[in-house]
């Protein structure tokens, strides 16, 4: 009998997938585990493995295609095997017959609505708001922990419906210039969800900053001290990326409002520390995060990163290496960036923009002396996180950043 092959639910959160690739043509033999397709959802790019050895007997869409999750994508079984077909339209009937199920339909369409509802992850204001102000929860895209949609997602959509009913009067209407000629590149899956992300963080977090230059001359030896015995236990050079994920995480379990969430229910503080470092990628960017960072050694930390950074490069995370994030950090100093705002990553509630260490001159108390600089700043979600707070935390960081030895009070 032949093997069906479905579209995976590759995270808590996925509903459909894009097939953007497919490895192998209808006819051709496959072994078990070997890949099918590749498929993108909002977070990542995965390889879909082989259920079965046989032959590809049928692929039903075509690469592009968006597909629910656990939809039959292809078959895999014996050369010459048939494979099942659509079903066919039944025949005429009558009008008292397609009255009544047309009737049932509805009640049927009805009771499944009101159990895909039920299965989206709401708050119970939440549901409450929708019903009261018919919108389908299907719709929203919910900012709370782990997608949960909480009241501020449903309050969003209601003004965005209420912003779109509105007409400008005739009076009042302007003549539109001609747009500018060019090129027009369709978005890519993830340059959309990332743009949806940002404006909705903007939008939901009320942002301030926090900027800390700090002297990073201790930073630099310790990155130089660290290299033979990092490189010798796990053949990798550390970064100051890495250095900081460890620091970052020391200053963190000081401050836990940095690295909570806030929801309708109160605010959420986590367990762990799971830093999330923002990756460039052709077409965009992705955060993989270091789970449990308090738990481990810079060179456990470099060893991991580098995996989480290669493979996130080469699409090939997994849902979870990219989710559960508490907090983030954006290094843009290997590019000579001096200092950027960043904006957090929803549903954190902040995120550390770091520049590049440059000479500088720099009043000791006696001369003015070349020492090495960085420049740091602080996304803040104002919700949680009051100034004073965010102040300290910095100043804690600084310390940390430039007497090492602080790491083991």
């Amino acid at each position: 009998m032949a093997k069906e092959v479905i579209m995976p639910k590759l995270g808590l959160t996925m509903e459909e997938g894009v097939i953007n690739k497919w490895f192998v043509r209808e006819g051709e033999r496959v072994e078990k585990g070997d890949p099918l397709f590749e498929v993108a959802t909002d977070k990542v790019n995965m390889e879909v493995e082989s259920p079965a050895s046989g032959v590809v007997l049928k692929i039903l869409y075509p690469e592009g295609a968006t597909v629910p999750i656990t939809e039959v994508v292809a078959y895999i079984g014996e050369e010459g095997e048939e494979v099942p077909v659509p079903r066919k339209e039944a025949p005429e009937e009558k009008p008292e017959a397609r009255e009544r199920v047309a009737e049932e339909e509805i009640v049927t369409q009805k009771a499944e609505t009101e159990a895909a509802e039920e299965r989206i992850k709401a708050s119970p204001l939440a549901r409450k708001l929708a019903r009261e102000y018919g919108i389908d929860l299907a719709t929203i895209t919910g900012t709370g922990p782990g997608g949960r949609i909480v009241r501020e997602d449903v309050e969003r959509a209601r003004k965005a419906l209420e912003e779109a009913k509105k007409e400008v009067p005739v009076t009042e209407r302007v003549p539109v210039a001609p747009e500018a000629e060019g090129r027009v590149v369709p978005l890519s899956r993830m340059r959309r969800i990332i743009a949806q992300r940002m404006v909705e963080s903007v939008r939901m977090k009320p942002h301030f900053f926090v900027f800390q230059e700090i002297l990073a001359e201790e930073l630099v030896k310790m990155r130089e001290r660290l290299l033979p015995l990092v490189e010798k236990e796990t053949g990798l050079r550390v970064s100051y990326t890495d250095i900081l994920v460890k620091v970052v995480a020391k200053a963190l379990e000081r401050y836990p409002l940095l690295y909570a969430s806030f929801t309708d229910e109160g605010i959420v503080f986590h367990e762990h520390v799971n830093i999330g470092v923002a990756v460039a990628l052709e077409d965009g960017l992705i955060v993989p995060v270091v789970k449990e960072v308090e738990r481990k050694s810079i060179a456990q930390i470099t060893r991991e990163l580098h995996d989480l950074v290669e493979r996130a490069k080469a699409g090939k995370l997994a849902p979870e290496e990219i989710s559960g994030g508490t907090f983030t950090i954006s290094n843009l100093g290997m590019f000579g960036i001096d200092a950027f705002t960043a904006i957090i990553n929803p549903p954190e509630s902040a995120i550390l923009a770091c520049g590049a260490i440059k000479k500088k001159p720099v009043f000791d108390g006696k001369d003015i002396v070349p020492l090495a600089v960085m420049e740091l700043v602080l996304s803040c979600d104002h919700r949680i996180v009051d100034g004073a707070v965010a102040a300290q935390f910095m100043q804690f960081l600084k310390t940390l950043l430039e007497e090492p030895f602080a790491l083991l009070l």
